[in-house]
């Protein structure tokens, strides 16, 4: 099949919906991966690859690549920024993640467990 900027997006958001099933995380890293190499600096497509990686338990690189989601825009995204507050609390940096988790709720986004991940200060699934 030959992608185009349309359904790259449908490749992207399919990667991510396994992600958010934790199934086939292995064939939906590959499908991000092209998503990447297809439209470099995505910043969601960034943002599946990171988070493919966080459920997968490689949180260090994972890290990198939502840094990479960030640098490309996804500043003002309240999904990535509790992407990256899930991150860092995997990582080990409970402070930094609470710091995270409080900027997407003040960007109005994040899951519904993002008031609790504050409240409780932890990573909830």
């Amino acid at each position: 099949m030959k992608y185009d900027e349309s359904n790259t997006y449908v490749l992207n958001n399919y990667a991510y919906y396994l992600s958010l099933r934790k199934e086939n995380l292995e064939r939906a890293k590959q499908m991000a991966e092209r998503c990447n190499v297809l439209q470099p600096g995505n910043p969601s497509f960034l943002d599946t690859y990171a988070w493919i990686l966080f459920q997968l338990g490689e949180f260090e690189d994972a890290n990198k690549w939502i840094d990479s989601a960030i640098d490309a825009g996804g500043i003002k995204s309240g999904t990535i920024m509790e992407h990256k507050g899930d991150i860092l609390f995997k990582l080990g940096k409970v402070n930094d993640a609470l710091d995270f988790w409080s900027r997407a709720r003040e960007l109005g986004e994040g899951s519904e467990k993002l008031e609790d991940k504050i409240k409780q200060k932890k990573f909830i699934e």
